[in-house]
């Protein structure tokens, strides 16, 4: 552990810190207000999932899009309007939809410096008295009681795409592929309406297994429509065109521009 300042201090995934969220502790339910918190695809599919309601209204009624330098659609939960702006999930009793709730919340006080996640943030508040509580993990054991392995792994196509060289460059998407990006993967449902409503089967060469797959599992939607985004940006990716002449052509100049 390091010490940054202001109570901020560096842990690496074995170190230990001492931090417990409870019911009894007088500042409950006071960190899920007035909050950015930015949600995944995969975080929107997991809510909207528990609540039982379309992709497309769980993003109208509890959501606001931005868009970040890059162009890349940015999803942040909407919180209620109220004097506190406080989490539309919470209650009483604490979050109404903890088993699905967002990453960040899971990580909740614990922060990755960055995407290698070598390092991690904590920042013990003086008003939070969850570290007050003499109760220790290490970063490592945190992410497992969590379960952050499970959104990790669904979140890696969607990094794959934001952590994408082009980027990297300094490079922007335009606002139709940024349209595309936010359709795709954020509104599952219309992206599912999409593909089993047009031809899109007679343009890319997708296995039966895969198409039985995507019917069935919205979260093998999920990293199909990644496979898609990431073809439809960079043209990389391991997805073919039925049209072998055209699928040539494509390859050759992604590797001209590569």
């Amino acid at each position: 552990m390091s010490e940054q300042n202001d109570n901020k201090f560096l842990y690496t995934l074995d170190e230990e810190f001492t931090f417990s969220c409870e019911n009894t502790l007088p500042c409950f339910n006071t960190c899920c207000r007035d909050i950015n918190i930015f949600l995944t695809p995969y975080d929107v599919l997991r809510m909207r999932k528990s609540l039982w309601i379309p992709s497309e209204d769980f993003l109208r009624k509890y959501t606001v899009a931005l868009l970040g330098d890059d162009g890349i659609p940015l999803v942040v939960l909407k919180m209620r309007e109220d004097e506190e702006k406080t989490c539309p999930f919470v209650g009483p009793d604490g979050c109404t939809i903890y088993q699905d709730r967002p990453w960040s919340c899971r990580m909740f006080p614990v922060f990755p410096v960055s995407a290698e996640e070598e390092e991690f943030l904590i920042e013990e508040k003086i008003s939070c008295h969850g570290f007050r509580v003499k109760k220790t993990s290490t970063v490592r054991r945190w992410k497992n009681e969590q379960d952050i392995a499970k959104y990790d792994s669904m979140n890696e196509g969607y990094k794959k795409i934001t952590l994408h060289e082009f980027f990297q460059n300094g490079n922007k998407i335009e606002s139709g592929m940024s349209k595309l990006v936010y359709n795709t993967c954020y509104d599952l449902d219309a992206f599912k309406r999409f593909i089993f409503g047009s031809r899109f089967f007679d343009i890319y060469d997708i296995d039966v297994q895969t198409i039985e797959a995507i019917k069935n599992d919205d979260e093998e939607l999920l990293k199909f429509a990644y496979r898609w985004v990431e073809f439809n940006l960079f043209s990389t990716g391991d997805l073919r065109l039925k049209d072998k002449e055209m699928d040539k052509l494509l390859q050759a100049r992604n590797k001209a521009t590569s």
